[in-house]
């Protein structure tokens, strides 16, 4: 049998060629965060600017289909959390309790926060976005909230009175029908656990904006879309209120941040969703 000529190997080959480059184009778009496809829990913009490069440490962006979030390597934490909260997402799937170190989108050489690192801390594992705000199937959303670039560490009062409460109340303006937009993170220093591994935020803060009933679109946002913000101590030995008294502006927020909510809204409606404390929503 004689041997094929170069041009029959190249129209052979040729197609596996094209065929593989294809597959690889695939794959890594797929595994590329979705902001430009409009991760619904990003919708109203990246308060940051995270980006996910290894080379900003400090402000690495991770997206999951749960939640979005800029972890920060040498605190060990995440800056912030951002995620969308609708009725579907809440079910009966059971609380996982099983917390780990998040060993799939950080990178390798970076030290992975362990559950361990707190024990004995005396704070808790506080989750931003929370566990039972993604309690519908399948469990790898529940799951996802257990992953400690999702966790900080929060003081026992704080995490089990007024943040839970706002958590709470949250899920039950959703079963009334309200979409909610919400974002939470820590700012401050209360020094560190874990030999230094992990720093504690001073405070604790959530900016929930809540769309009308049956409504999620956010170009139907507008001046007089509510907005509650609150930021609060996470102090150890702090006797807590209900979250109401810890309401603040969204603009106090971000002086003390630095970061830039609402982005991808108008200047006009930024503005003024930065500058009020809204009331408990109507039902």
């Amino acid at each position: 049998m004689p041997l094929p000529s170069k041009n029959q190997m190249i129209s052979w080959i040729l197609p596996l060629l094209v065929a593989l480059i294809a597959l690889i184009i695939y794959t890594t778009n797929s595994q590329k965060p979705d902001t430009a496809n409009g991760n619904r829990n990003l919708r109203l913009g990246n308060p940051s600017t995270a980006v996910h490069d290894p080379a900003q440490p400090d402000n690495y962006l991770i997206e999951r289909p749960q939640y979005v979030l800029s972890y920060n390597r040498d605190h060990g934490t995440p800056n912030w959390v951002s995620w969308r909260l609708t009725e579907s997402d809440l079910g009966d799937v059971p609380r996982s309790n099983v917390f780990k170190s998040d060993t799939t989108m950080l990178p390798d050489e970076w030290y992975h926060v362990r559950t361990d690192d707190y024990t004995g801390s005396g704070y808790d594992r506080g989750h931003m976005c929370p566990s039972a705000d993604r309690s519908a199937p399948p469990e790898e959303n529940n799951q996802a909230t257990f992953l400690l670039t999702n966790i900080l560490p929060q003081a026992p009062n704080n995490n089990r009175e007024a943040w839970e409460q706002l958590e709470s109340d949250s899920r039950s303006w959703v079963r009334k029908g309200h979409v909610l937009y919400v974002i939470a993170g820590g700012d401050g220093d209360n020094g560190t656990i874990a030999d230094g591994k992990i720093q504690v935020p001073k405070y604790t803060w959530k900016i929930i904006v809540v769309m009308p009933v049956g409504e999620s679109d956010i170009t139907k946002i507008t001046a007089e879309t509510p907005v509650i913000a609150v930021r609060i101590p996470n102090n150890l030995n702090e006797k807590f209120g209900d979250w109401e008294t810890y309401q603040v502006t969204v603009a106090k927020i971000e002086s003390i941040t630095g970061y830039h909510f609402f982005t991808n809204l108008s200047s006009e409606i930024q503005q003024s969703l930065k500058t009020k404390k809204d009331p408990v929503p109507a039902t």
